[in-house]
């Protein structure tokens, strides 16, 4: 009896094809969405700009409103990927939370990161709960890692604060919006390293973060409890 199973050979070949045709679809996609916009883009303007047939883009993606979210998900999940993990063992809160958040604003004020947010920002009309789902997405496991790195450090009694989740959520709020502000005003100089760091250093004290001098006169920083921070 004759096999209609492709063979073992072929499997890597077809993955590849499929992948490649995935990613010309969502780049002609992201191209058409920010021309025309969620609504006024049609799928014959993104198959012909990807290159395959709208059957094709059906199989693969369903519907136009499937094949946007499903753009917004790939880029959330490249800048998830992106972010460099939060050392646990790091003594200053300071200095751990400044590379974090040096590194999300940078990773977030990327030119492709800026388009995925222009996309989201005229779509909301559409899908109220884009936004919320792309911070959950994209910045959530960095959310999760600042969280965890804040209660053990509350726990061992380096720092003093409330709830080390709502302060991390708080954190990436803070440098999203920031770089959707930048958004607002186009034109604007693209932010350098040394920029973000500093940037990341100013969203910290609105979050309470105060630095203090250590002996060696290096600066360092501590979550003030709240009383203290008040009282400052």
């Amino acid at each position: 009896m004759p096999n209609d199973n492709p063979r073992g050979g072929d499997r890597p070949s077809l993955d590849l094809r499929t992948t490649l045709t995935r990613q010309r679809i969502l780049e002609g996609a992201r191209q058409v969405f920010l021309l025309n916009g969620f609504r006024g883009a049609s799928i014959d303007q993104i198959a012909a700009e990807a290159a395959v047939s709208k059957g094709s883009l059906h199989h693969h993606f369903g519907r136009k409103e499937d094949l946007f979210k499903s753009l917004i998900a790939e880029e959330a999940a490249r800048i998830a990927q992106a972010l460099p993990s939060l050392d646990p063992c790091e003594p200053d809160p300071c200095s751990a939370l400044r590379q974090m958040g040096g590194a999300a604003i940078e990773t977030l004020n990327h030119p492709t990161t800026a388009a995925t947010l222009r996309l989201i920002i005229g779509a909301l009309g559409i899908f109220p709960r884009l936004g919320e789902e792309f911070l959950r997405a994209s910045l959530g496991p960095t959310m999760e890692q600042i969280a965890t790195y804040l209660e053990r450090q509350a726990a061992s009694g380096t720092i003093g604060i409330d709830n080390g989740r709502v302060a991390a959520e708080e954190f990436a709020r803070q440098c999203l919006t920031q770089v959707i502000e930048r958004l607002l005003v186009p034109g604007q100089a693209s932010l350098t390293d040394a920029e973000c760091t500093a940037l990341a250093g100013d969203i910290l004290r609105n979050c309470g973060v105060r630095w203090r001098q250590d002996p060696s006169g290096q600066d360092s920083a501590k979550l003030l409890p709240r009383g203290e921070r008040q009282a400052r």
